[in-house]
């Protein structure tokens, strides 16, 4: 998927929930962007697409002062949690859980239940 369409999907989806999306990288098939939130936290968000499949993803919600509340990716080098290469930091980098949540919309679902 090409960064431009996910942009699109991203905007539609979730404009009425957030208060400005800031696109920081659109090039090719990687997306990076802000979603600053009505709460005054964000949502820093990294994708790597190949065609139409979810490759790499970086989800990481920040407080208004930027640290860390929760952060998704699938870096794959906590080897040890059952979801592996999933998994999430709480509260910490070092706070590392197993995840479930893959995909941003699954991600948004959690942020916006929080706000």
């Amino acid at each position: 998927m090409l960064a431009t369409e996910r942009l699109l999907e991203i905007e539609t989806s979730f404009s009425e929930s957030v208060a400005r999306i800031v696109p920081m990288e659109l090039d090719g098939e990687t997306l990076r962007l802000v979603l600053y939130l009505k709460d005054g936290t964000n949502l820093r968000v990294t994708e790597l697409w190949a065609v139409s499949v979810l490759e790499w993803y970086s989800y990481y919600w920040l407080t208004p002062a930027n640290e860390l509340k929760v952060g998704w990716d699938n870096a794959p080098h906590h080897t040890r949690l059952e979801t592996y290469p999933h998994h999430k930091h709480v509260g910490r980098k070092e706070n590392l859980q197993p995840s479930s949540e893959t995909r941003l919309e699954e991600v948004m679902k959690i942020v916006l239940s929080d706000i």
